[in-house]
């Protein structure tokens, strides 16, 4: 509790592409590059039409793909990122100030991805962020997918947390359902892929351009 009274913020989760990393061309490019592999052809802008979306069920529909194609296709854009992200991935600006000054509040900091979890972790670890993570939850680490506030729960529950301290930190419409149904404290919207009154519709309680923003509206 802080000494006003409210409630104080002990973890904080985030999205990881589009929120912490700058993935708007790089992600898409990697997919259309791995469809290309499979004689397959994607645009980018199409791909960048679904914010948040997980790439395999993606490319299925948008190919119109059974699952076993969808699943090679995706296979080959994981293969294409690992050997793409030392010079193509790029972190939003402010994240590693933020991290580190979450950091330096002993603010526990999760992500919840629909990457796969060896992958992200991976990302984390390339970008220089593994002391600052403290659970990595992607698509594969357990039953739960967002938006089901249930990945989100989880999460908490691995960070030793409650909802009522937590704060969840995305860009999609789907992180914002996922927090909200979990009944998380503080739930912000990144202005990178969404526009501000889905995110608003979808249970974001306030909207921030840059990562710059977020340390302060968290309270911590």
């Amino acid at each position: 509790m802080s000494d006003d009274g409210c409630m104080s913020i002990s973890i904080v989760l985030f999205d990881l592409d589009d929120t912490l990393t700058d993935v708007a061309s790089f992600g898409p490019s990697v997919l259309v590059a791995a469809a290309a592999r499979h004689g397959r052809h994607l645009s980018i802008e199409e791909i960048q039409a679904s914010p948040g979306a997980r790439y395999e069920p993606l490319a299925a529909r948008l190919l119109h793909l059974e699952p076993p194609e969808a699943a090679a296709i995706y296979a080959t854009y994981v293969e294409l990122y690992r050997q793409m992200m030392a010079d193509g991935l790029r972190a939003h600006c402010g994240a590693l100030e933020l991290l580190r000054a979450l950091a330096d509040r002993e603010v526990k900091v999760g992500l919840v991805t629909n990457k796969l979890e060896a992958l992200a972790r991976e990302i984390v670890e390339c970008l220089g962020w593994t002391a600052l993570i403290g659970v990595i939850v992607g698509h594969d680490s357990s039953p739960f997918r967002k938006p089901d506030p249930a990945v989100v729960r989880y999460a908490i529950e691995i960070l030793g947390g409650t909802s009522e301290t937590t704060a969840f930190v995305g860009d999609s419409v789907d992180d914002m359902a996922a927090a909200a149904g979990a009944e998380v404290a503080m739930i912000v919207g990144m202005l990178v892929t969404t526009p501000g009154e889905r995110l608003v519709e979808a249970g974001a309680m306030c909207l921030c351009s840059d990562l710059a923003e977020v340390l302060a509206i968290v309270n911590t």
